[in-house]
Parts: C-alpha cells; sequence; structure tokens
C-alpha cells in the first residue's frame, strides 16, 4: 500500500496559501493539468461543433478532478490525487451544475442589471467557495441550504476572508490572461497559455478550499480521513507500553508495576492496562494496594456507566477482602441495583446490606436495606428478610418506603413455613 504525505491541519491557513502555488505543480495534477489543456487545443480543428464540445467536456474533466484535489486536501493528504476516484457520484454532478450557475451569473449579472447586478455577482462569489466546500463535506443538501453557508463562513471566520480574497485574486489573473495571451496573443499558442493558466488557477483555488477545511475541520465537524488511516496504521500507545511492561515483567515485577502507576495516575487508561496492573500487584502479594486501586477503578466504571464491569472488579476485591465494600453511595448504590437485576442475588445482597449498614442514616439507606431484604427471600432467608425488614421499621418510622417495607413482611410472614 503506498504510503501518502500528510499536511499537518494546525500550519496556519497564510501559510497554506503561500505554500499552495506548488500543489498544482506536483504528482499528478500537473499531468492532468497539462492532459487536459492539450485536450483542450483539439478545439482548434476545423470541424463543425466539435470546439464546444471539446471545451465542455475539458471542462467538466477539470472542475471533476479539482474538485477530488478539495476531498483529497480535506482528508490531509499533502500530495495531489491520483485521479478522481470519486468522479461517478452524485456529488460530482451538483458540482458541475453549481459551477455552471456561478459562471453564468458572474457575466451575466452585470449585464443584465448593470451596478445591482454586479453586486448580486460578488455576492455570489463570496458564498460560492463555502458552497462547494459544503458539497464535500456534508453532500448536496448542505451545499444548497443558504443557513449551512453562513453558518460555515462564521465557523471559518476570517480564513474564510483570505480564501475570498484569493479566489477573487485568482480571477482578475485569470481575465488577465485571458486578455494578454487568449485576446492579444497568438492564436493557437496564447490561448493554449491562457487554458493552462486558467487550468492551474481552478486546482490552486480547489486545493486552497480542501486546505481550509482540513485547517478548520473541529470547529466544522468533520474527521479528516487520513487522521483514522494513521491512527489504523500506527501501532497503539498504550498497546506498546503494555508490551513493554510485559517486556519488564520478565526479571523485574516491581518496576514493570511502577510504569503502570505512573501510566494509570495520567487519568483514562484501558481496561487491559488496569487488569494487567492488577495481575502484577497481586504476583507481589500487594494486596492493599489492590483494594485501593479497586477502588479507584470501580468508580471509574460507574461513571462511565460501565457497571457490569465494575461488578467484576468488586467480585474480585471480594476474594481479597470478604468484607470489601465500595466506598461511596453514588458507586455502591447502582451497583447493588445493577447486580440485583442482573440475578447476582448474593453480589447484590452483599452491597445493598453493606449500603445500609455502612450509611444507616443516608436516604437511600431504607431503599436499599429494603433491597437486601428482597436479595435475602430470593436466597430462601425468610427469618433473615423478617428481621431486616422489621429492622427498617423501627429504624426509620416516618420514611415514605415504609408503606413498601410492611407489604413486604406481610408477604415474607405468609410465606414462611408454620412451625408445629
Amino acid at each position: 500500500m503506498p504510503r501518502h504525505a500528510l499536511a499537518d491541519p494546525t500550519t496556519p491557513f497564510a501559510e497554506r496559501i503561500r505554500l499552495g502555488w506548488r500543489y498544482p505543480l506536483g504528482g499528478a495534477a500537473i499531468w492532468t493539468i497539462g492532459a487536459i489543456t492539450l485536450f483542450e487545443s483539439i478545439a482548434f480543428l476545423p470541424i463543425t461543433g466539435l470546439k464546444l464540445l471539446v471545451l465542455a467536456l475539458g471542462w467538466v474533466a477539470l472542475y471533476t478532478y479539482s474538485f477530488e484535489c478539495l476531498r483529497h486536501t480535506a482528508d490531509g493528504y499533502a500530495d495531489p490525487p491520483e485521479a478522481a476516484v470519486n468522479g461517478g457520484d452524485g456529488t460530482s454532478v451538483a458540482l458541475i451544475l453549481i459551477q455552471l450557475t456561478g459562471n453564468a451569473v458572474a457575466v451575466l449579472a452585470p449585464i443584465l442589471f448593470g451596478f445591482p447586478g454586479l453586486a448580486v455577482s460578488l455576492l455570489f462569489a463570496l458564498v460560492l467557495p463555502v458552497i462547494t466546500m459544503s458539497l464535500a463535506f456534508d453532500g448536496v443538501g448542505a451545499a444548497l441550504n443558504p443557513l449551512t453557508w453562513f453558518e460555515a463562513i462564521r465557523r471559518l471566520g476570517g480564513s474564510y476572508a483570505m480564501l475570498f480574497a484569493m479566489v477573487l485574486a485568482s480571477s482578475l489573473l485569470q481575465a488577465a490572461a485571458q486578455y494578454a495571451l487568449k485576446d492579444h496573443g497568438p492564436t493557437f499558442f496564447g490561448t493554449l497559455g491562457y487554458y493552462l493558466v486558467a487550468n492551474y488557477l481552478t486546482v490552486y483555488n480547489f486545493h486552497l478550499m480542501g486546505a481550509l477545511i482540513h485547517h478548520k475541520h473541529e470547529a466544522l465537524g468533520y474527521q479528516p480521513a487520513a487522521i483514522d488511516i494513521a491512527a489504523a496504521a500506527e501501532p497503539d500507545d498504550d498497546q506498546a507500553l503494555l508490551a513493554h511492561v510485559d517486556l519488564i515483567a520478565r526479571d523485574d515485577v516491581p518496576g514493570a508495576t511502577d510504569i503502570l502507576t505512573e501510566r494509570l495516575r495520567e487519568g483514562l487508561a484501558p481496561a487491559s492496562m488496569h487488569t494487567r496492573y492488577r495481575e502484577l500487584l497481586r504476583a507481589q502479594g500487594r494486596l492493599p494496594e489492590l483494594l485501593v486501586h479497586g477502588q479507584i477503578w470501580i468508580a471509574a466504571l460507574v461513571t462511565a456507566g460501565e457497571t457490569r464491569r465494575a461488578l467484576g472488579v468488586v467480585q474480585d476485591c471480594i476474594g481479597v477482602d470478604a468484607t470489601f465494600l465500595p466506598d461511596d453511595t453514588l458507586t455502591c448504590g447502582p451497583l447493588a441495583d445493577t447486580a440485583a437485576h442482573g440475578g447476582m442475588t448474593r453480589l447484590a445482597l452483599h452491597l445493598a446490606e453493606g449500603y445500609a449498614r455502612t450509611w444507616p442514616r443516608d436516604m437511600g439507606a431504607p431503599h436499599y436495606g429494603l433491597l437486601a431484604a428482597r436479595m435475602h427471600e430470593r436466597l430462601g432467608q425468610h427469618d433473615d428478610a423478617a428481621a431486616l425488614a422489621r429492622q427498617l421499621l423501627a429504624g426509620h418510622p416516618d420514611h415514605p418506603l415504609r408503606i413498601d417495607v410492611e407489604a413486604f413482611l406481610t408477604s415474607v410472614d405468609a410465606a414462611r413455613p408454620v412451625s408445629r
């Protein structure tokens, strides 16, 4: 698979403008520009109707390739694409129609409406780049929505003004080339020179549009493909660190543990790293640290919504210390509920009973006391369930759950076998 040079999105857009003039001269771009220009020279053959057909086909080929340059640059690639690989999709057709409309407005509006028409032409010239850019990263629907244009311009900020200035300057330069080469130069070579300049400037402008998308991709909510490809091609840093830790652990388990300790202190880490850390602690018999890590990881997992995985860590910690309990109500409570709903009756009983015992004055204590009583009942421990329910009634006589506790106690008493 060929490697592609990647552009740096943090490069200032002004710098991309300065360096961008070389883009149409590199890779496949210069050959594409030259081939289209030579194709357009066929228009000089004295064949009726040939000129219009050749120029139309050349114009379509140029804009299709230029649009591919826009996409390629927006995706973070520094070099021009080899070909217009997306040329057959609907956006290319929309691009041609939009560019035709833009050129028609630019030429006809001043002729038909004078000064107001010139203002319309300038306004359309202002939004035409953002329409083209929206077509690349949001599709046809967004490209035709005026609200999208102005929102994108707002997000692009002053960089869009720089882009518009360059597009306007390119238009003036193209007009100057037409005057000097096509209209007042040698008929064949002058016109060919004009086509070459016009084609070069078109690719350059589309490259700048793509460069602006790449530079502002975070503000636009666009994810350049090169970022994903680079991430997939390069080894994950944490995976590489784990491999290094495994290597160190062969001869120096405490040293390997220290490496992981430093990494875990940095913040969010994958589960594989926590698991390996616990294995190393267990291998050294560092059980107090194992329990401390368990508290920290359990809390992080509950915060992240990974209560099932957190319950697994709780069970592991209980295997080290049978009295282990998460050290916060916001952690212990949700885990007790999850265990109860997941059919993990004994674990739910341990957590719920521990909650009610550890935080008896907490507002959630009656709820988890009742949950523990229900788990006793589920295990067939009716006497324990009834005793716990009576403790709840005595300890929380005015709690809103009193009615539920009384109903539970009645059902437990009714279910208990009658002693003879």
